[in-house]
């Protein structure tokens, strides 16, 4: 099959009739299926997310956000009812996104609603007392004595949390009284990333850069696991070097039909090093090679 297509929805013809769905049942396994029901245009295919707190469209409240279920931060659109976050759509962004969200940033969202949540503040008034609630100006009197001192209070914020929680967090109880909640050894990891990109002879890609790259190396990363939208980039830079061959023959790129008679299954090259022994982009890859750590690494160098 065509390498770009995946496996759980195609299209199918005969003569002039066109039908798009598969050829059996099942599951869609896809991680990108929930972009099913944007795209349809007759609500053939439903958000059983939805449904258990179903409200029509018009009624919600919705507003710009970023996706926090990775780092990629895909643009989204929230929408709400009655304090209840009930539906996640995607908000085009041709540099992040596009037009697709993972299933992950579409279903992910129930955590906001869950009961488990603090949803009040709670503050005990001495050592040793059971948590109750208490008013918003209350805590800020107790609060704000505490912060004045030096060396009284400190934030610990968390990588789950929104970059603009820890930003407020550490606003709030100061930057020498602030922890990032990641373990040292991570955060000294992280901190070397941040250096090999600002001063490294490669600089951060965006994903639209990564889908027109002409070649990709993936290096002890299973990009389907921490970053989808990143790992469906990596598919559709593949067909960046059969698209030459269109070039060369005036096809425009627009034209699908003639552009895929011409490239057939051909794809561009795709190498992935990773610890473990699989990788979902190993279908589509032109050579995976599987190793410890330390071999990684030393190929990378």
């Amino acid at each position: 099959p065509y390498p770009m297509r995946g496996r759980d929805f195609n299209a199918f013809a005969s003569r002039n009739h066109v039908y798009f769905g598969r050829h059996e049942d099942g599951v869609l396994e896809n991680r990108f299926s929930g972009n099913l029901i944007e795209v349809c245009p007759t609500g053939v295919f439903d958000d059983k997310t939805l449904m258990p707190h179903y409200v029509r469209k018009w009624d919600l409240q919705t507003a710009p956000s970023l996706c926090v279920h990775c780092s990629l931060g895909c643009n989204t659109i929230a929408g709400e009812r009655r304090a209840l976050l009930r539906r996640i759509m995607n908000r085009f962004n041709s540099r992040v996104n596009g037009y697709f969200l993972c299933d992950r940033g579409r279903f992910g969202y129930e955590v906001v609603n869950s009961d488990r949540r603090l949803r009040r503040l709670l503050a005990r008034d001495r050592t040793g007392a059971p948590l109750a609630p208490v008013e918003t100006g209350l805590v800020m009197q107790r609060l704000a004595p505490l912060l004045a001192a030096s060396d009284a209070v400190i934030g610990i914020g968390s990588p789950r949390a929104s970059l603009e929680a820890n930003f407020a967090l550490r606003t709030l109880v100061g930057p020498g009284r602030f922890h990032t909640g990641v373990a040292a050894l991570d955060a000294r990891l992280a901190e070397s990333v941040l250096e090999i990109l600002r001063q490294g002879p490669v600089g951060p890609a965006s994903i639209a850069d990564v889908e027109q790259a002409d070649a990709v190396l993936i290096l002890g990363e299973d990009l389907i696991n921490p970053a989808p939208r990143l790992a469906l980039a990596v598919r559709q830079a593949l067909r960046q070097q059969p698209m030459q061959q269109a070039d060369r023959l005036k096809i425009p790129r627009w034209d699908d039909a003639a552009v895929r008679n011409v490239t057939q299954t051909r794809q561009g090259p795709l190498f992935i090093a990773l610890p473990g022994n699989g990788s979902e982009l190993a279908d589509v890859a032109t050579e995976t090679y599987y190793a410890a750590p330390d071999d990684l690494a030393r190929f990378g160098f």
